[in-house]
């Protein structure tokens, strides 16, 4: 464990004790080091329970273990000094992940990160290691106008969009000096649309990482006067942002996935790939969380809406890489950018997991237009992907029966208030000409 003597030797008063709840969204404290010291790194720390039974916008959903009349008591924070980064845009100040315990020192087995270690721990019981790249598209808009400053589709641009390259560069230092291996960055296929890919990692790290990754971008770009923000379909006439996630599993130091199969897919791919395929209606509540993130899920939108894979086929479900035997892996392209990241990993790991042990075999490879293709659809909205969801005996297995009921009840908020919204749009067309 990290001494906490180094810290302030190295010149730093602030740490921020961080707990992901179930939207996705990072909640926190900042303690300064001698309080963390006296009591943070102890477990001391309280966050009312209520954070795990609320919705985006923090109002409290009816449940029957989170409740007015219990109380809603604490939960205690332990800090995983390993997740530990320097947040270069606030000199002096740390920020330390947390797991969440109850007053007996119990996981909260709602909290994500506790969700993703019990997938790991599965997949290190059947005798495997996972690598894990998470890549993410978003926006940085003007903050005043909330639009982008430019309207030319910048994608692969050197040019275009480089009014965003004085924020970009110091989000690109903060994410090194957090330990963040940068592989990529530029303009992706709308205005003001950006992805960095980042190296990938074991799966609790990824998943750390893109949760210090959304704070940075928000945090630097602000600075700048610019909103960043991983909303999926931030804008009718733009590109929708995704959350791709590339995996594979590793045995003995080799990769599992390579072989002689599918143009180098192995037995273990294939098996791993059908069960993404197979879970993957079950699990789009998770991937796509929001009423908003299905409008990005329409036809030639790089987004998918087929229950489907290809090789190095953007379009499909799942996109199989043929990359050699250390770079072969497969890319769930299911997830929109808000998602949470521990809750996808963990059902797609799983789901994967479930392929292999239930020997599952992987429909046939789309060769043509995906969007085309004869493949069963995926969910086209939250109400589908909801009674997916709950219906699911793999979802519950592996979310639990309460996050299940918790995250149903947030998409359930969220479908009713969208469904009560009359926007701009209906205005402007309807307003006089009816």
């Amino acid at each position: 464990m990290t001494d906490i003597v180094d810290l302030a030797k190295d010149g730093i008063d602030t740490v921020e004790t961080g707990l992901v709840d179930l939207t996705g969204a990072l909640r926190g404290k900042r303690l300064p080091v001698r309080a963390f010291q006296d009591g943070g790194l102890a477990g001391d720390v309280g966050f009312c329970s209520v954070l795990f039974a609320w919705d985006y916008a923090a109002a409290v959903l009816p449940d029957d273990t989170y409740t007015w009349s219990g109380g809603y008591p604490d939960i205690l924070v332990q800090p995983d000094m390993t997740s530990m980064r320097p947040l270069a845009w606030r000199p002096g100040t740390v920020l330390v992940l947390c797991d969440a315990v109850d007053e007996l020192g119990a996981p909260v087995e709602v909290a994500p990160r506790r969700i993703l270690r019990r997938a790991c721990d599965a997949v290190r019981a059947a005798g495997f290691e996972t690598k894990i790249g998470l890549e993410i598209e978003f926006y940085l808009i003007d903050a005043a106008t909330r639009r982008p400053s430019s309207s030319r589709n910048p994608v692969y641009s050197l040019h275009d969009g480089s009014e965003l390259e004085p924020a970009l560069a110091e989000i690109r230092a903060a994410l090194l000096a957090g330990g963040v291996e940068v592989e990529a960055c530029g303009p992706e296929y709308g205005a003001g649309q950006v992805e960095i890919t980042l190296r990938y990692d074991e799966p609790m790290r990824a998943a750390d990482t893109m949760v210090f990754f959304r704070y940075a971008v928000k945090q630097i770009a602000a600075k700048h006067g610019l909103l960043a923000t991983f909303m999926a379909k931030p804008f009718a006439d733009l590109s929708g942002s995704g959350l791709h996630v590339h995996q594979s599993l590793w045995r003995e130091g080799a990769n599992a996935f390579w072989g002689a199969g599918r143009d180098g897919l192995g037995p273990v791919a294939e098996q791993y790939l059908a069960g993404l395929l197979r879970y993957a209606p079950d699990c789009m509540a998770v991937a796509v969380p929001t009423p908003n993130g299905y409008r990005r899920m329409v036809p030639h939108s790089f987004a998918p809406t087929t229950v489907s894979w290809g090789s190095d086929n953007r379009c499909a479900a799942v996109r199989a890489l043929h990359r050699g035997p250390s770079g072969t892996r497969l890319e769930l392209r299911t997830a929109a950018a808000d998602a949470n990241p521990y809750l996808v990993v963990a059902t797609a790991l799983m789901a994967g997991l479930t392929g292999i042990t239930d020997g599952l075999v992987p429909p046939p490879e789309v060769k043509e237009d995906a969007y085309l293709s004869a493949s069963p659809p995926l969910p086209p909205d939250l109400p589908q992907a909801l009674s997916l969801l709950t219906a699911s005996t793999f979802a519950r297995s592996v979310l639990g029966v309460k996050a299940c009921e918790l995250l149903a009840q947030v998409g359930e908020r969220e479908t009713e208030l969208f469904r009560n919204q009359v926007t701009d749009w209906e205005r402007t067309r309807y307003l006089e000409a009816v």
